[in-house]
């Protein structure tokens, strides 16, 4: 399987070459902008980018997608996963209403129907000799999602997280990189110590593991930060407190200034009073995380110390997505902060 983290690129014998990719959609067409994988080539082109990140919808072939064009796959994210995981009814019936909600929403009422969703896509990847996937060691819950008083410890989490990967990794052919994604929450994988990675990494019984870093979710844990500048530098800082710089193979690249809101959000003691029912919650509870995490391009600070701190094998510039304009501008104002 090709690693691009092990010595030797394309341009210099012994030299890693970091490849730079989009996130994007599969199912298996390219997204809900780009018409076919042949815009999709032209797309990445234009900027002279490596591939996609792909994040998989539904089950389709790996022969759907053009390999050349793969460069690592998002593993599906279920952010309510104790619950469910663990069958406690009671809890899931107070969070969705019904058994038929729940179905709805997870596909299943069983906790190894996502396992089976998760060695297809570990399959999907390994047929595509993919070096890496990522995954979020996250739950949350709708009711502390304004406040993030969530009532757990981040090693509640981690514990369930890894029993799901281990029955998803032990049944799949996968042999890549298994990456942990963090994510801001507390109660879930923050990075706020390396303690968490390391906890991870003992409990997941799997020896290729490291992990995909996400400056904006990172970012989305100091909510003082109020410029790229400011934000840069407190990464690097974190980076270098953290030690863990040579465990990060992919960087999600994007930019969250959102403190002031998470602040103001905090306050609010029924975020969810005008919603008759569970999709009408998740509705406004997805309008919040995407305030938080907007994927928001950098646009006026050298990212070159940031990418030189972490040297990742994969840049994934990890951008909105609303229009193909918007889309553009995003990759181009980030592109040119990474370039030498």
């Amino acid at each position: 399987m090709p690693d691009p983290d092990r010595p030797g690129g394309d341009d210099e014998p012994g030299v890693a070459v970091m490849k730079q990719l989009l996130n994007i959609s599969v199912n298996p067409a390219p997204g809900h902008l780009l018409g076919d994988w042949q815009q999709a080539r032209r797309w990445l082109s234009r900027w002279s980018l490596d591939g996609f990140e792909l994040a998989p919808h539904g089950r389709w072939c790996h022969d759907a997608v053009p390999a050349d064009l793969a460069g690592g796959l998002h593993l599906t994210f279920f952010p309510i996963l104790t619950p469910f995981w663990r069958q406690d009814w009671r809890e899931l019936l107070r969070i969705f209403g019904n058994r038929q909600t729940v179905e709805h929403f997870y596909g299943g009422l069983e906790p190894d129907h996502l396992v089976a969703i998760y060695v297809d896509q570990l399959q999907l990847a390994q047929a595509l000799q993919l070096p890496y996937v990522v995954f979020h060691p996250v739950t949350c819950d709708m009711a502390h999602l304004f406040s993030q008083a969530f009532p757990w410890h981040w090693r509640d989490t981690l514990a369930v997280c890894a029993e799901l990967l281990n029955a998803s990794l032990s049944r799949s052919g996968y042999r890549g990189r298994v990456l942990f994604e963090n994510l801001w929450w507390p109660g879930s994988f923050r990075l706020d110590s390396r303690l968490e990675y390391d906890t991870l990494r003992r409990l997941v019984n799997f020896d290729n593991c490291g992990l995909c870093f996400d400056s904006g979710h990172r970012m989305a844990t100091n909510t003082a930060l109020t410029s790229e500048a400011d934000g840069v530098a407190w990464l690097l800082k974190e980076l270098r407190r953290l030690d863990l710089t040579s465990e990060i193979h992919t960087l999600h690249l994007n930019c969250s200034l959102s403190g002031h809101y998470i602040e103001q959000a905090k306050g609010q003691t029924a975020p969810y009073a005008n919603c008759p029912d569970f999709w009408h919650q998740l509705e406004v509870a997805l309008k919040h995380v995407s305030t938080i995490d907007g994927h928001h391009p950098f646009s006026r600070v050298d990212l070159r110390p940031l990418i030189d701190a972490c040297e990742p094998g994969h840049l994934v510039h990890e951008l909105a997505q609303s229009s193909l304009e918007g889309w553009a501008a995003a990759i181009e104002q980030q592109t040119s902060l990474v370039r030498p």
